[in-house]
């Protein structure tokens, strides 16, 4: 059994007040013996086994010790201050960016990144709070959830004991769609703990006490379908443990989701999407893997299908989960060596704007992989080495003004010495802008050009993406406000003749809002084909109710004497948390809840969530 370590020679300061003082820097450590990194081994993990190492008591304790609050860098996917547990162990353990991008899920994400983007995750990072970060990525609002469950393997467990002492948490494991060890082929199991909300503050390793039933669909599976969760796994690993330098880029992807469907016939003469048929295959690819409860939002019918594929075929979006690529990349290639093979030889026979499906056409190209590796390049320099953004920008041959947007792209703070704009003008500048303000209308507010508008647009961390958020919400209150008014006015005549009265409104909420102008918009005639509900609430409240039966028996023998709380529901079955805001409309569940909490009435109750 080996437990390996490293030593740092510094003194250790006790005072727990000051060790919350960011700012200060203490010396930690009296002769502490720090442990090294294991194979594929997560921040989590590495944290958590020092905490048993040392004995510590509480979770705060470790986490004042390495992170300076009592809070802070617990997240088992995604953690905070990581700035400052490097300060505070002095680079024991590799650089901020090393950490960010090697040992948490952001290994994961960054494939899909372009550089500015990967650049803006790190410093979110290595700074005090991510607590926008997960809604920023569009993992909020993805329907795979956002939750990333600590799973492990049995056997590497028992492996990893008898090799180092620890059983630990590997990073593969913990990657979306993962469900097979990639090593061992048998089924992940899954924590009960952290992101179920149950004790999340919590440093934990892998523990067969704390592990959930294996889910029943795994053991019931037959060797084919196994193999269909296997073959993800091997295909996400292959994807992700690809060159280092390697990015999946949006707009190429697309073009090859166009030309692997051209060649499965799947293409009109016209280079358009056959979609209803694209549908039916892809529908029949899922329907295994949607057994997973993390890949349920995949389609489970034709018409489920058809809206997605019609969303996520066409123009590259932002904000799409990876799962959704990685489950197209194994329906139409099947394996990372085929995805390589045909990435390399079949795009460079595309050119810009020529052979791609309708809305696939960019107005501009991608950034360069060349630009990619400038901007990181800055952004080290300015962050880690301390240069002047204009030092920095003469070593990397680009111009300031260039490496000025760049470096608010990539949420890079840089010092200002202001020719034309005063501090306190640039200041009530961005504010206007920050309401959406016109560049025209500002300019002459200020007295400027508009060329100064966009520089100070394009410069100022954060800015541009909130003045297009502000225009778009404006332009979004107007259009559902208009049409509103038409609806009420004139509901019985019909979609076609009311977008006739305003085909402005009409057209801005179809392409930018179409779910709610859908909703909003008078129904079809009776014989109209009736179209599936978005959600299935009467299914999901009998699938629910069912489960919270099920729980509760299974609970109440564990807990002998203690009463079963809602925590303890929820721990058992994850779904159940995420709709417990939505109970108004799975009354079956309330009702089980209810009876295995015996409270005579839980829906006119706060809910009692302990954590």
């Amino acid at each position: 059994m080996e437990v390996p370590f490293v030593r740092l020679d510094a003194s250790l300061n006790d005072n727990e007040s000051a060790s919350n003082d960011m700012n200060t820097t203490h010396d930690l450590f009296d002769s502490a013996e720090l442990l090294s990194w294991l194979p594929g081994e997560t921040l989590f993990s590495l944290i958590s086994r020092h905490h048993y190492f040392w004995g510590h008591q509480f979770a705060k304790d470790t986490n004042i010790y390495l992170f300076g609050r009592s809070r802070s860098g617990s997240q088992h996917d995604l953690p905070s201050c990581i700035d400052e547990f490097v300060r505070r162990t002095e680079h024991s353990f590799g650089s901020a960016l090393e950490i960010c991008t090697e040992r948490t899920l952001l290994h994961y994400y960054k494939k899909f990144m372009n550089a500015s983007e990967e650049a803006r995750v790190v410093a979110t990072l290595r700074g005090p709070t991510v607590s926008n970060l997960k809604f920023e990525l569009g993992l909020l609002t993805s329907q795979f959830r956002a939750h990333h469950p600590l799973k492990a393997c049995a056997t590497c467990m028992s492996e990893d004991r008898e090799t180092w002492g620890w059983a630990y948490w590997h990073l593969q494991h913990q990657y979306p769609g993962v469900w097979v060890c990639p090593i061992h082929s048998l089924p992940l199991q899954e924590s009960n703990l952290k992101s179920s909300g149950v004790q999340r503050f919590l440093w934990h390793l892998p523990d067969e006490t704390h592990f959930r039933p294996l889910p029943r669909v795994l053991k019931d599976l037959n060797h084919a379908s196994l193999n269909d969760f296997s073959r993800l796994t091997q295909l996400t690993v292959g994807l992700i443990e690809s060159d280092a330098a390697f990015r999946i880029d949006m707009a190429k992807l697309h073009r090859l989701y166009h030309a692997e469907l051209a060649k499965r016939n799947l293409l009109t003469p016209q280079g358009g999407f056959r979609l209803r048929e694209i549908a039916i295959d892809f529908m029949q690819h899922t329907q295994t893997l949607r057994l997973i409860p993390e890949l349920s939002a995949l389609p489970a019918t034709v018409d489920e299908a058809y809206k997605q594929l019609s969303r996520h075929l066409r123009a590259p979006r932002t904000g799409t989960h990876p799962l959704r690529h990685v489950v197209m990349i194994d329906w139409l290639l099947g394996s990372h060596e085929n995805f390589f093979r045909s990435y390399e030889q079949i795009l460079p026979a595309f050119e810009p704007g020529v052979g791609l499906a309708p809305n696939c056409q960019r107005a501009t190209p991608l950034p360069t992989i060349d630009q990619d590796n400038k901007k990181l390049k800055l952004a080290k320099r300015i962050q880690e080495d301390h240069r002047s953004v204009r030092a920095a920008a003469a070593e990397l041959n680009i111009d300031t003004a260039t490496a000025m947007v760049w470096a608010a792209q990539m949420g890079v703070t840089v010092s200002r010495r202001p020719k034309k704009l005063k501090l306190e003008t640039r200041q009530a500048l961005v504010a206007q802008l920050r309401q959406g303000a016109e560049k025209i209308d500002a300019a002459e507010n200020f007295h400027i050009s508009i060329g100064t508008v966009t520089h100070v647009l394009r410069t100022e961390i954060g800015l541009h993406a909130e003045w297009q958020h502000a225009r778009y919400q404006a332009a979004q209150d107007a259009a559902r406000a208009s049409w509103s008014a038409l609806v009420a006015k004139n509901a019985t005549l019909g979609v076609k003749f009311i977008r006739n009265m305003n085909p402005g409104a009409y057209a801005w909420l179809y392409r930018n809002d179409r779910a709610w102008l859908t909703e909003r918009s008078p129904t079809r005639n009776a014989s109209a084909p009736e179209r599936r509900p978005r959600v299935q609430w009467d299914e999901r409240d009998l699938m629910l109710s069912h489960e919270v039966e099920r729980a509760a028996l299974v609970l109440r023998p564990t807990l002998g004497k203690k009463k079963l709380m809602l925590w303890h529901l929820y721990q058992e079955i994850p779904e159940l948390k995420a709709k417990l805001s939505a109970l108004d409309r799975l009354p079956r569940t309330v009702r089980a809840i209810e009876i295995a909490l015996k409270r005579r009435d839980i829906s006119r109750r706060q809910i009692d969530m302990l954590v």
